[in-house]
């Protein structure tokens, strides 16, 4: 009998207690709110933290509203003294909204908390380019991560509107691994974004840039192939082609390409000037200076192309003056036909390096035009290039 009863004892105590612990934890989660009506924030977050541990209530979706809205009062508050509560308000914030809604399964919840879910994700982005800042590249990831979380409840398309989007995200984690230099995940996201078409050339224009570094050649004219199919008039894309097929000494097969890029873009004065470029290298003298005035009619004060249109112009008129030089001396007809036209082009050249000169006064042009002035008998004029 004795037994009994202290069996009964035993059993009531323990019932007691777990009693006692279940309205103690059912406190907790009221105190939160009590705390957070009253701007004891220090205190709310204490009980709303302890409440989301105990078995009794972390499975109750009001307490991770209350626990989302102290930690928003957290971030927003201009106290440092409050700020300072939590550095990582902001993630535990939307990771509370998060678990609210995905716990009311009746939806009892939604409408308190789908405008503050999107608050919580913007300034989780903005927690997250903070961290990237700070190269906390980790950290970064957990925003980004929590905001992929959240897009299934953006009922209102607020995210959106601030441009949260699973496409938007998966943009921030390829250019943070690139910065984190991860050259793996950097490939993986550029290959997710690129199977999906997304809209951005920075993704082939730094692709390009790794492979080039992998000194993967192929790779990098792929990236480029696949880049100019969205975005065939995008010079970095072009500029980069270009660097390429001449560092392989591929001169013909990219005046084909700057021919086509061109076509495309025909207002484009700096393909003008780099096809003229090349039509020089190749000695081919006139498409060059063709290729360098329609550049010019473009834009008349661009000074590349004056400088080298100038340069072209003088090395032609040496050329003429070598054969000058050459000729013997009873040869005075031609001398006098071979003197003229290296005068000629060198007058052409004193207007374009004169040009290159008002927009970039560099001491080379300076010194070349005196010499020029000075070897055309213009000492008035070489005098103002002293």
């Amino acid at each position: 009998m004795k037994m009994e009863m202290n069996l009964k004892s035993t059993l009531t105590a323990i019932i007691v207690a777990s009693s006692a612990i279940l309205s103690a934890q059912s406190n907790q989660m009221q105190n939160a709110s009590n705390y957070l009506r009253n701007k004891e924030f220090d205190k709310a977050k204490a009980s709303a933290d302890a409440a989301a541990e105990h078995e009794s209530t972390k499975g109750n979706p009001k307490l991770w509203k209350y626990r989302g809205q102290i930690y928003q009062e957290i971030y927003f508050s201009k106290e440092p003294t409050v700020k300072a509560l939590d550095n990582e308000a902001e993630e535990k914030a939307l990771e509370s909204y998060i678990t609210c809604l995905k716990l009311d399964k009746e939806n009892v919840y939604k409408d308190d908390v789908k405008g503050q879910i999107v608050q919580a994700s913007y300034a989780a982005n903005n927690k997250a380019n903070y961290y990237i800042q700070k190269t906390e590249y980790d950290k970064a990831l957990k925003c980004y991560d929590l905001m992929e979380a959240a897009l299934p409840f953006d009922f209102d398309q607020g995210m959106k509107r601030n441009n949260i989007t699973k496409e938007k995200l998966m943009y921030n984690k390829f250019d943070m691994y690139k910065k984190a230099a991860n050259k793996e995940k950097t490939k993986e996201y550029a290959d997710k974004l690129i199977a999906i078409n997304y809209k951005e050339p920075r993704i082939y224009t730094d692709m390009v840039k790794l492979s080039l570094i992998d000194r993967d050649t192929t790779k990098a004219l792929d990236y480029i192939s696949k880049g100019k199919m969205l975005f065939e008039d995008n010079m970095d894309l072009i500029n980069q082609e270009i660097n390429i097929y001449l560092a392989r000494n591929k001169t013909n097969e990219l005046k084909d390409k700057l021919t086509k890029a061109i076509e495309v873009t025909p207002d484009n004065e700096v393909l003008h000037a780099i096809l003229a470029n090349l039509y020089e290298r190749t000695k081919e003298y006139e498409k060059a200076e063709a290729e360098y005035v329609k550049a010019l009619e473009i834009k008349p004060d661009y000074e590349v192309a004056n400088y080298n249109l100038g340069v072209l112009y003088f090395n032609q008129g040496n050329e003429w003056n070598d054969k000058l030089g050459a000729l013997p001396p009873k040869e005075t007809a031609k001398a006098k036909e071979y003197e003229t036209k290296a005068n000629e082009y060198f007058k052409k050249a004193v207007v374009n390096f004169e040009k290159s000169y008002e927009v970039s006064p560099d001491k080379a042009t300076k010194q070349q035009l005196r010499r020029l002035f000075l070897r055309l008998g213009e000492t008035e004029k070489a005098d103002k290039y002293k």
